[in-house]
């Protein structure tokens, strides 16, 4: 079997820092106890069960906002994920009398900013994005001027106040999706301003899905909440590339696995390195006619990524 592992893949800046910066504060012995992320600290479930058995509980309902998640926390050190909060959570939190540790990464930083400076000039806003998201619900409290389009016939039922509109979208959103609401959306507002935020990374990994060379399948490492690792699914299958997700290597199927010849392997940008390599490893050794290659049990899922 050929396999092309595809780069760049693994954690993004954004996961990085968040993730060096929940490592730092597990070992820190002054923070009020106990500590409690709000929310998934990455749409990983590997990563988030290794960070709860150093101390980090983490608190998520994906049928709750980050506001009424607060309601459960009364006391200790919170956590903010690299998703960012509105404000409404931030200032929830200082009268709860709580510690709070912001992971926002830059790129969601920025682009709170670009809505709520549009807001300030005027603006309506159209954001791009899955209403449950952490990104479009910040983006949803900033009023009703903003409003959130998750498809494309969302963008009949969008009814602003303003004259005076700005598109711009949630930073983990595929290239396809955007591309195909946005002309909609210009359609019915010829001069709607459009503002791309897709994150670096994010763009980065799915413009390299689609110039990846010709195989019969894409793996796609991630978790299946993770929704930047889905959207790698979408753009490969666009391309008219079979791709599906998997969380490790014990979910390939090793009777599928016989019947091609060329593959890729990706992840996404919240997805441990470990676990994709164990992947990439897997499918270089394997051999359909040796079955001492098929053994596919992942030793990575049974040590805690973030102990040492």
């Amino acid at each position: 079997m050929k396999v092309f592992p595809i780069s760049p893949r693994g954690y993004c800046h954004g996961v990085v820092s968040a993730i060096r910066e929940m490592r730092a504060i597990a070992k820190d012995q002054s923070l009020p106890k106990p500590i409690t992320v709000l929310g998934m600290v990455v749409h990983n479930k590997k990563i988030v069960q290794d960070f709860e058995e150093l101390g980090l509980k983490t608190l998520h309902n994906p049928h709750k906002t980050r506001l009424e998640l607060l309601d459960e926390i009364d006391e200790g050190t919170v956590v903010f994920t690299a998703h960012g909060v509105s404000e409404q959570v931030y200032r929830k939190a200082e009268e709860k009398g709580l510690t709070i540790i912001d992971t926002t990464c830059k790129d969601v930083k920025t682009s709170q900013k670009t809505i709520k400076s549009h807001l300030e000039l005027g603006y309506a806003v159209l954001f791009i994005g899955k209403r449950t998201h952490p990104e479009s619900e910040t983006a949803q409290s900033y009023g009703d001027d903003v409003h959130i389009v998750e498809t494309p016939d969302d963008v009949k039922n969008i009814r602003p106040k303003k004259e005076k509109l700005a598109l711009t979208n949630q930073t983990t959103m595929s290239l396809f999706d955007i591309y195909t609401i946005t002309e909609k959306i210009k359609t019915r507002f010829p001069d709607v301003k459009i503002i791309e935020e897709i994150c670096d990374a994010t763009k980065a990994r799915q413009k390299a899905i689609m110039e990846q060379p010709s195989v019969d399948h894409c793996f796609v490492v991630g978790d299946p909440r993770s929704n930047n690792s889905k959207k790698l699914v979408s753009v490969a299958e666009e391309q008219g590339i079979n791709a599906s997700l998997i969380e490790s290597v014990e979910d390939l199927d090793v009777d599928h696995l016989k019947t091609l010849t060329r593959v890729s392997i990706t992840s996404g940008a919240s997805t441990p390195t470990q676990i994709t390599k164990e992947v990439v490893e897997f499918l270089k050794a394997f051999d359909p006619s040796d079955e001492t290659t098929h053994r596919n049990e992942s030793a990575v899922k049974k040590n805690n990524l973030f102990r040492r």
